[in-house]
Order: C-alpha cells, then sequence, then structure tokens
C-alpha cells in the first residue's frame, strides 16, 4: 500500500512554498491481516478494520524513512518548513495508545536533523504537540502563512506572527481539527473497545455543560433541542412538540457550545422531517459550522398510537430519519443515530450508521424525568436485540445505548454487563439535568445550613 517511490518528487521540479510533517510515518500499512508477509508477523501489529492492517515502524526503519525524506526535503527548489510533532505521529501514537513509541520517533527526528541541508529556505521547527492536538494546527497555519504572505527571510520566524492570527483561523482551525473528521472519530472509538473501555457519550443543553462533558473525559457530545428544553426545566419531550424550530435551535447551540470545545466531536441532532430544510443543504451547513455528525432528533421514534401511523403514513416517519442518516454518511458526516426497535437498527445499518444507539424511551429519575418506563432487565433485552440487529448487517458497527431507566453510571454498568458487544452509553439527562439537580440542591442544602454569630 505504498504511495509509491515519487511522493514528494514535486519538490524538486515546483518552485512552490511547502509545509511538510510527518504524519502516519509511524507506521507501515498492509491488507487484511493474512496479507502480511511471515517475516513481519512477529511485529507490533494493529487491524485497522478487516481491510486494513498496520504495522509500527522500528528504529532501523525510523532511519531509513528519515534519510528519504531529508533526500526529498534537500532537492526541493522553493522554501520548506518542516514541522516535526514531538508528542505523536497519529492518534495510534498517543500516550497509552498501541503504536505509542517516543524512542522509535526520537531516531527518526535525529535523522532528519542530521540529514536535511539547512540554509535560507530549508528549515526544521520541532513543535512540542502531537499531530493532532490543535496547537500543532496553528503552527502549521503560521508557518502557512509565512510562507505564503511574506518574504522567505521570515520562514524561520513563526514566534513573530502575530497571535491575532489564531482568531483569524479559529473557523480553519475547527475544520482541521481531527475531532471533526469521521475517519478519525471512528478509530478512536474503537481503540476504547480494544482496550476495554466504554464509550461515552452525552447531550448538553448549555456551553457550560458541553465544557465540563469534556473536562470529564466524554467522548461524543451531541446538541439537540432537547437540551435547550430541558436545561430550562421543561421535560425533555417539549423538542417533540411544536414549541419552536428545532433545526434552528439546533443552529443556535451550536453557535454557543462549539467555540467552548476543544478536543470532543460535537454532533447536531437534526429533525429530519422538517418539510421546511433542504436537507442536503442543511447537512452541509451543519458541516460547514464544524459539527462533526449528526443524529435522529427529534425523532418520531418516540411517538407511538394512532398518531404515529398517520406520521408515517403522510410522508413524516421514520424513514425521512433513515434517508437524512443515508445522506449524512455520503457527505462523511458521523452518524450516530438512535433505533428503537431491532427493524430500525438493521435499516440504518444499511444506510452506513456508525453508532447505533438503542434507545430505551424517555429517561426516569429527577425532578422533570419519566415515571412510567421498563425495567433494566427489559433495557437488557431490548439492547441486546436491537445490537444483534445492527451487527447482522454490519458486524463492525458500534453500539451503545440510552435512555428510559438507564439513568446513573450504576445502570449502566449493569446493562454493560448484560449484554454482548455493546460499546458504551450515551447520556442526555443523565448526564447534565441529574447532576445538575444535584450539585445545586446539595449546594444550597449546605449554604443554608450555616449559622451566624451571636
Amino acid at each position: 500500500m505504498s504511495a509509491g517511490e515519487s511522493r514528494l518528487d514535486v519538490l524538486s521540479t515546483k518552485k512552490l512554498p511547502y509545509i511538510v510533517s510527518l504524519g502516519g510515518l509511524d507506521m507501515v500499512n498492509f491488507g487484511p491481516i493474512n496479507s502480511v508477509p511471515e517475516k513481519y508477523k512477529n511485529r507490533k501489529l494493529h487491524s485497522h478494520n478487516s481491510n486494513i492492517t498496520l504495522m509500527r515502524t522500528s528504529k532501523e526503519e525510523a532511519i531509513q524513512i528519515g534519510k528519504i525524506l531529508s533526500s526529498k526535503i534537500n532537492s526541493a527548489i522553493g522554501p520548506v518548513v518542516l514541522l516535526i510533532p514531538e508528542k505523536g505521529l497519529s492518534q495510534l501514537d498517543s500516550t497509552g495508545n498501541v503504536f505509542y513509541d517516543p524512542e522509535v520517533n526520537e531516531v527518526l527526528f535525529k535523522t532528519l536533523e542530521e540529514n536535511i541541508t539547512i540554509n535560507d529556505d530549508h528549515k526544521i521547527q520541532r513543535v512540542p504537540h502531537h499531530i493532532n492536538d490543535p496547537e500543532f494546527v496553528e503552527q502549521v497555519l503560521k508557518a502557512f502563512h509565512a510562507v505564503t504572505t511574506e518574504s522567505t527571510d521570515n520562514i524561520v520566524k513563526l514566534d513573530k506572527i502575530p497571535v491575532a492570527l489564531s482568531t483569524k483561523y479559529e473557523l480553519i482551525m475547527r475544520k482541521a481539527d481531527p475531532s471533526t473528521a469521521r475517519g478519525q472519530i471512528i478509530q478512536n472509538l474503537r481503540n476504547l473497545v480494544l482496550q476495554n473501555k466504554p464509550i461515552i457519550g452525552a447531550g448538553a443543553g448549555t456551553g457550560i455543560s458541553a465544557k465540563f462533558e469534556e473536562v470529564g473525559g466524554v467522548d461524543l457530545i451531541v446538541i439537540y433541542n432537547s437540551g435547550r428544553f430541558r436545561m430550562a426545566g421543561h421535560g425533555s419531550l417539549a423538542g417533540l412538540l411544536p414549541y419552536k424550530d428545532a433545526n434552528a435551535i439546533v443552529l443556535e447551540m451550536g453557535e454557543e457550545i462549539l467555540p467552548v470545545v476543544h478536543k470532543a466531536p460535537v454532533l447536531a441532532g437534526v429533525c429530519a422531517t422538517d418539510p421546511f430544510r433542504r436537507m442536503p443543504n442543511f447537512l452541509a451547513k451543519i458541516k460547514e459550522m464544524g459539527f462533526a455528525g449528526v443524529q435522529n432528533f427529534p425523532t418520531v421514534g418516540l411517538i407511538d398510537g394512532t398518531f404515529r401511523l398517520n406520521l408515517e403514513e403522510t410522508g413524516m416517519g421514520f424513514d425521512k430519519e433513515i434517508e437524512m442518516i443515508g445522506l449524512a454518511n455520503k457527505m462523511d458526516l458521523l452518524t450516530t443515530p438512535y433505533a428503537f426497535d431491532p427493524e430500525q437498527a438493521r435499516r440504518l445499518a444499511a444506510v452506513g450508521a456508525d453508532i447505533i444507539v438503542a434507545h430505551m424511551g424517555l429517561t426516569t429519575s429527577g425532578s422533570i424525568g419519566a415515571h412510567t418506563a421498563m425495567t433494566l432487565d427489559d433495557s437488557v433485552r431490548l439492547t441486546q436485540a436491537i445490537c444483534d440487529a445492527a451487527k447482522s448487517v454490519n458486524p463492525d458497527i458500534l453500539v451503545i445505548t440510552h435512555g428510559g431507566p438507564i439513568a446513573m453510571p450504576e445502570d449502566a454498568d449493569y446493562v454493560l454487563q448484560r449484554t454482548k458487544g455493546v460499546h458504551g452509553f450515551y447520556g442526555a439527562s443523565s448526564a447534565e439535568r441529574l447532576p445538575t439537580e444535584i450539585a445545586i440542591r446539595d449546594q444550597m442544602k449546605k449554604f443554608k445550613s450555616l449559622s451566624l454569630t451571636t
């Protein structure tokens, strides 16, 4: 799966400025696991998926790669800045992950520094960040700004680029941030599963909720209109009623929440049955804002009876939600749809859903939670049925559970310990409303317990 020996030969033929870095040089790509040559079978391997196997490079290979890259840069006829990300070259090459090996990386870095001929046009800069860090992206932008708008003498003066530049490129950085790249997100989540760690998603109705969900280590953040109602003290089902424009609320919430979340992927809840939205255009807007993906909410899946049948009969049913998920998949947005039964799970998996969220109904507990819900054991059975159905279409699909009686961490643990192939939990009310109710109540009680001196 080589890129070919001519990779980077353009440096020697086009007098253009180039920013070069080292992304992915910690690994070698092969096809399926059975395609790995016998001599490499005992090396450190990682199965990215059924079609791609990755091998961690050795010190000897790092030296060889460094010399090849040095030769390419030395032949460049235009200005080149090589940026070295000291904290890692890929998501797998980050602290705690399978290819993390600072010693091998340092061999590569020193080989480059020893073999590249430094002059007015060819420069090297070490950056004390991981290649996926926003701070590294900013250094790339600064270097690009320098080589494209200033004289080549300024290439080495990256520290003199005004700080205001980061504000100018804020939107670009969000788009370039790996937290919005679908493939990278899925890889990150699969790595968690390989480490026997659950995927935890959380709903956010306010910026402060999202900010501290990220501080707590959340893997995904989803924002939709019910979050706004929920954190205003109303039941989540307000998001299904005609109180406001659900999709407009999400855009407003995006402007509030996206700027305060720095690494966690943020997904938009999309009302797919909205007859006043041209869905391809709306999803393009979602992506342009910096959302990493979508979820189907508000959803008719929470509606039953004659009213639900009438919605289906009049073109405002669950089919619209499946159609939206398929379209989002084609636009390379992460898709994490709710499924309420096995058949919906199969159909969502068939259109390319990345993560099926097995929905157990409105969350119970707290001051505005539901009181009518299935039991935890019922949730175990339904979650497993939805999981099995999704995997019958796509064995590699990720599945997490949500809602109903699964309100607290111990509830989620109960379900996860009794299901097979379920990879985590997504909480909305349980992630922000319930913790807020408890924290504010207890804090007020502590203040009220104070006494005055006499």
